[in-house]
């Protein structure tokens, strides 16, 4: 009689039990409908979060406990579906493909020849792809525009942040100056917007959302952003109703959007061409913390745990030791980093110590001494950290003025990147003061330590006095012009005549003629 409860207890868990995993089961199921059925601008709004495997499920072995426990049922319980895999990106991007490939052009035709000639092309475009790529096409589908626009940035720049062309072209969407400023665009000293992944993107797709309700077409309007819209303009009203492939174009536009097309449809049927695609993830690589004003590179490493070298690959557009005086007051740093914990760092960073330099621009009439004055500190201070051999100084010179006695002993130099070490055990401040032959007092104010603070292992410090100029070189093939000298060359291109003379074997002595071709090697990040 005793036992009769306790059977019957047993039994109700049982049936507890198996409501739960019947529960559970349509839960999955009902998961895998509703991903089948999202459309894309869901994903893509989406891909900072992975909701593709939520966690929160129950997990197979808590499946299998409760089913272990449960009392047998006569209705058979439904297998749990299994979740599907999170879509990669080309399939995304296919889903917004709207623009017609013309297959039957002979131009795309060329352009698919040469993809088909070189399989390993995307291959090699992989991770710049994975970087950038799903950021663009996040922005390209927000704005309803055809997913083949987001492939602008390969057919400009191979995706290549540093990319620099003979015009003077630069960035992933290769703007030039004036149309860069005229689409919001900041280049300074500190700063090359055109660089900047986010700044860049959203000029490049305001640029041609304009072009194309100017033209009508998205194949006018990708010529008139590689060739001008006067251009285009120009060959519309000699053939007012013709397409892109009737118009007279220059040679370069007229490979330029079959260019795209090409790319476009391999990427939408990579087995009709016998093409692989590298797997690409859709989720973002990126996001972005807020500095509130100008921050020094180097305190943004400390409170991120990056190095002052990775943190300038994830930013390109900046060009000195610190974020831009007048902004944009923000840096880009990959998903994979405590974000919440650099933010609060940088948050609780006093506005008056975020940089330990302020610099300005030497004023008609002004002297060392007056300069010094007016910011508190000495001439031979400011002789030190701009490296003056005298007291004079011309207007218009920039000037480095440190903001304590401190910062001295790490001058920065303009274009140039910290040497980083990272502690290992049994490190100390002394014995790496000693590795890297710098004093310890050095060491302790560049890193703000004091001598009884503890090293953590891993802890990443930075090294007083080992600046190296940063330098990002890229080939540049140019022609010559009417008017054009060596020197003349060398000077827009911030190199040297006797480096150009080297590089194509010139004989000094000799005239360059207009249209021959030279070959430059050119350091892109200015300053």
């Amino acid at each position: 009689m005793m036992d009769e409860p306790k059977t019957s207890t047993n039994k109700r868990q049982g049936y507890i039990r198996l409501t739960i995993l019947a529960a559970v089961a349509l839960v999955l199921s009902s998961c895998q409908i509703q991903e089948s059925n999202q459309d894309v601008s869901a994903l893509i709004q989406a891909n900072s979060i992975d909701r593709h495997y939520p966690g929160w499920l129950t997990t197979p072995s808590e499946t299998q406990q409760v089913a272990a426990q449960a009392t047998p049922l006569s209705t058979p319980i439904p297998a749990v579906p299994k979740l599907l895999p999170p879509p990669d990106l080309w399939q995304l991007m296919r889903k917004g493909m709207r623009m017609h490939k013309h297959l039957d052009q002979v131009r795309v035709q060329q352009e698919i020849r040469w993809l088909k000639r070189h399989p390993k092309y995307f291959l090699r475009l992989q991770s710049r792809i994975q970087r950038y790529m799903p950021y663009i096409l996040k922005e390209v589908q927000l704005r309803g525009i055809p997913t083949e626009i987001a492939l602008l940035p390969i057919v400009e720049s191979a995706l290549d942040p540093f990319a620099f062309s003979h015009g003077g072209a630069a960035g992933p969407w290769q703007f030039i100056r004036g149309t860069a400023r005229q689409y919001g665009l900041s280049i300074n000293d500190w700063y090359d917007g055109r660089r900047d992944i986010i700044a860049s993107t959203n000029a490049a797709l305001n640029y041609l959302t304009y072009l194309e309700k100017r033209f009508g077409d998205w194949n006018l309007a990708l010529a008139g952003y590689n060739a001008g819209q006067g251009n285009v303009s120009k060959a519309l009203r000699r053939k007012p109703d013709a397409g892109f492939f009737d118009l007279n174009l220059p040679r370069e536009t007229k490979a330029y959007v079959p260019r795209l097309l090409a790319l476009a449809a391999v990427i939408d049927n990579p087995k009709n061409f016998g093409i692989e695609l590298p797997v690409i993830q859709p989720r973002q690589s990126f996001t972005t913390v807020n500095v509130h004003s100008q921050f020094q590179i180097s305190k943004v490493a400390q409170a991120s745990g990056l190095s002052e070298k990775q943190l300038y690959e994830w930013n390109p557009a900046l060009n000195q030791w610190a974020t831009p005086p007048l902004g944009p007051h923000r840096i880009i740093l990959p998903v994979d980093i405590d974000l919440q914990a650099t933010q609060v760092a940088i948050d609780a960073t006093p506005a008056n110590q975020r940089v330990d330099w302020t610099e300005i621009v030497v004023r008609p009439g002004d002297t060392l001494s007056q300069i010094a004055r007016r910011h508190n500190t000495d001439i031979t201070a400011l002789q030190i950290a701009n490296k003056l051999h005298g007291s004079r100084i011309r207007s218009g010179k920039k000037l480095l003025i440190p903001t304590s006695a401190q910062t001295m002993n790490h001058t920065p130099h303009r274009n140039s990147v910290m040497e980083t070490y990272v502690v290992k055990p049994g490190d100390s401040l002394w014995t790496i003061a000693r590795l890297h032959k710098v004093k310890l007092n050095n060491l302790m104010r560049h890193n703000h330590l004091g001598p009884k603070d503890t090293l953590s292992v891993g802890k990443k410090l930075s090294i007083p006095g080992t600046g190296k100029v940063r330098k990002v070189v890229r080939k540049v093939r140019y022609k010559v012009r009417s008017g054009d000298s060596l020197a003349r060359i060398a000077n827009k291109f911030n190199v040297t005549v006797s480096q150009i003379t080297n590089w194509n074997r010139l004989d000094r002595k000799r005239f360059i003629q207009p249209g021959q071709g030279l070959l430059l090697y050119v350091n892109v990040v200015g300053g």
